[in-house]
């Protein structure tokens, strides 16, 4: 069986952290010493969410504008050295058009993997590419033993349910869990996801991921 990893503690002060950073930000189109405010597209919303993305408005994390992960691209998070890896992300630019940062395998942001899009056609005809993209091997270590937030699927669900982990680490851990060293498979998942324990849009993102 995979060993499970103690990030219940970490989770719950990241997971505060955030909720007092967006109280501070209070409702949209209040202005943030220090962080340009984002803005929202329903266009690129609509665009990007048939197609798979994950929305921060959907997460309740739009307060500062839009925004979307591709998270069949996210690491495990055992892959991270210096930080925990992220996944391909766009966001609605305040001054117009989107911003795009590649999946990083450390939560860094590298120049030369983000990009800016002037128009939503610009963005949509890159999107093949960008859901193709995936970190390369030689940039991150994968532990010999890997660890995920519980032992089952099912409890990692439940640990995403009770608010002990977020989106990104339920992704990270769904997506390449062992489940052939599990009775039940992903099996587990489809059964959380009937119970009401994850979303559609996370399900979906997991299956998309494990196809890849």
């Amino acid at each position: 069986m995979p060993k499970s990893k103690a990030r219940k503690k970490a989770a719950a002060k990241k997971k505060q952290q955030r909720r007092e950073f967006h109280a501070a930000a209070g409702a949209r189109g209040v202005e943030i010493d220090g962080a340009p405010q984002g803005t929202w597209d329903d266009d690129a919303h609509e665009l990007l969410v048939a197609r798979g993305w994950v929305a921060y408005r959907d997460l309740e994390m739009d307060q500062l504008g839009d925004g979307w992960e591709w998270l069949p691209s996210q690491l495990p998070l055992d892959a991270g050295v210096g930080g925990e890896p992220g996944p391909t992300s766009v966001f609605a630019a305040a001054e117009g058009g989107y911003d795009v940062e590649l999946a990083n395998p450390n939560g860094t942001v590298d120049p030369d993997r983000s990009g800016h899009y002037d128009t939503l056609e610009e963005l949509e005809a890159a999107l093949d590419d960008l859901e193709a993209w995936r970190v390369p091997a030689d940039e991150y270590v994968l532990p010999d033993e890997p660890s995920f937030s519980a032992d089952t699927p099912w409890a990692i669900c439940q640990l995403y349910a009770g608010g002990m982990i977020d989106h990104w680490e339920l992704a990270a851990d769904l997506i390449h869990f062992p489940y052939e060293q599990t009775p039940d498979g992903f099996a587990a998942v489809e059964r959380a996801h009937r119970a009401g324990l994850i979303p559609a849009s996370l399900f979906a993102a997991v299956v998309a991921g494990r196809a890849a």
